[in-house]
């Protein structure tokens, strides 16, 4: 499995100052919770050393970080410029899923079956998330 990355830039001005901030951020370091977006002007203000109880800060905050460079399950979710934090872990927890389901299906079944049966690989996801809620 490819590490989740992506770069997240944001450029803007302050009292005559141009301020150029970038990083790649290592997705997976944050939980696949769809209501937990990570603070991504947090992040950049700790790169460029902003305090973030600044006015320096309040002006970062007003201007919209831009994003790129994706990588793994992220790449589907970057599109011009834009990330959609929900898309990505949503992709991520079903990833996952399907990664247990495989490591448990594989010595039973052939791997081309896993992977050229849509029908299949639907069936065997059903059931590991019956099997995790109980249900």
């Amino acid at each position: 499995m490819s590490p989740n990355t992506l770069r997240a830039q944001l450029s803007f001005s302050f009292k005559g100052e141009t301020h150029e901030l970038d990083a790649v951020v290592d997705l997976d370091n944050y939980p696949a919770d769809p209501e937990q977006t990570p603070d991504f002007h947090v992040l950049l203000a700790r790169v460029g050393g902003i305090d973030t109880y600044s006015y320096l800060y309040e002006v970062l905050e007003s201007h919209d970080v831009e994003f790129s460079d994706a990588t793994g399950l992220a790449a589907q979710c970057c599109d011009g410029g834009g990330f959609n934090w929900k898309k990505f872990a949503q992709a991520r927890r079903e990833d996952g899923d399907w990664q247990m389901v495989r490591r448990i299906a594989e010595p039973l079944l052939p791997s081309p079956a896993l992977d050229d049966d849509p029908a299949l690989k639907a069936a065997l996801l059903a059931v590991y998330r019956a099997g995790k809620t109980g249900g």
